[in-house]
């Protein structure tokens, strides 16, 4: 048996940010709106340049990276999923610590060690720095909308669809070598996934404990990713919809689209999916992003096929998907959901 190393989480401190000195000399990576809204929280940082992210196109990120100060001590990442993949990327190449401040808590991406760089129209993963720690402010978290801190639980709640798309792959004898199925990482995954269905309560107040299961959920969910040697268990066909949809639909919510993916996958999986119908609306999780129609789901869909076997994602229901088979009862799964 080869053994393999495994990664860690990022340290996490729930902290009060206004009580932490940094003399180093810092790069903020942030957003005009991010900025705007928290600054406050950080003036007894060293900044002495800000980088605005606002693309993870490789070709804008490999430019901002050959711009680099050298005396830049250390990055922080204040903002979302976006700035905190692309800054943890920049740290990477610059060979420097990373320090991530989420404002929002709509992805995993405060956690993780690649980045998701958009390239030739799909999501290219790349290995990147993960964060020395996470600070995480709760009076940061209360100022943003709750919408942004729900549309995170996508990031969990995808492990329904993988987990089918996964032992779907073991079916269809098209497993990689890196893509061995194991019971016990799937009944880690669906605790991992359950455990969160139990907090709707809390989630949908947005407790401190709620703030918490949500943190401790994405993070559990990113410590199983980092067992198994891969994002096998928790990304599958709901995330390759998302990457394709997102070609001709902008500026969504990645949790969100996400858990609009996990419907539509499961639904087309024969599974369950009215459960996890019924979570969102309890939490008051957003499933319709903005600007999703009926005309743009069903293009999707019609090129699902050739875009998971174009891109080489992972194999998934969408390799073997014959949209004209299945369009009347995507068309009554869209009914449903008021998307017209």
């Amino acid at each position: 048996m080869q053994y393999k190393s495994i990664d860690n989480l990022p340290l996490i401190e729930w902290i009060d940010l206004k009580t932490v000195r940094d003399s180093r000399r810092a790069l903020l990576c942030t957003t005009v709106s991010a900025e705007k809204l928290f600054i406050d929280f950080l003036k007894s940082f060293n900044f002495v340049k800000k980088i605005y992210i606002e693309s993870a196109d490789e070709l804008v990120v490999n430019k901002i990276i050959k711009d680099r100060k050298t005396d830049i001590e250390v990055i922080y990442a204040l903002g979302g999923g976006k700035v905190n993949d692309v800054a943890r990327y920049i740290a990477y190449k610059w060979k420097i610590d990373i320090i991530s401040i989420p404002t929002i808590l709509s992805t995993d991406a405060f956690l993780v060690n690649c980045t998701g760089l958009r390239s030739k129209g799909c999501v290219k993963y790349i290995p990147s720095k993960k964060a020395t720690k996470v600070f995480l402010d709760l009076s940061i978290l209360k100022k943003s909308s709750p919408r942004y801190h729900l549309s995170g639980c996508g990031d969990v709640l995808s492990i329904y669809t993988a987990l089918f798309d996964w032992k779907y792959t073991i079916k269809k004898r098209k497993a990689k070598s890196d893509e061995k199925y194991s019971p016990f990482m799937e009944e880690v995954a669906m605790a991992i996934f359950n455990g969160l269905l139990l907090e709707a309560g809390e989630i949908k107040r947005l407790s401190k404990k709620g703030f918490t299961v949500i943190v401790n959920s994405l993070a559990m969910e990113v410590q199983l990713c980092n067992l198994y040697g891969n994002s096998r268990p928790e990304e599958g066909g709901e995330h390759f919809f998302t990457y394709c949809i997102e070609n001709k639909l902008q500026n969504f919510l990645h949790g969100e689209m996400v858990s609009f993916g996990v419907l539509l996958t499961s639904f087309l999986q024969k599974q369950k999916w009215l459960v996890l119908k019924n979570f969102m609306d309890v939490i008051g999780l957003n499933y319709k992003p903005d600007n999703l129609n009926k005309s743009i789901v069903l293009e999707t869909l019609n090129e699902m096929q050739a875009y998971v076997r174009m891109h080489k994602l992972r194999y998934s229901i969408y390799n073997d998907f014959i949209f004209d088979d299945k369009k009347k009862q995507v068309e009554k799964f869209l009914n449903i959901l008021e998307i017209f």
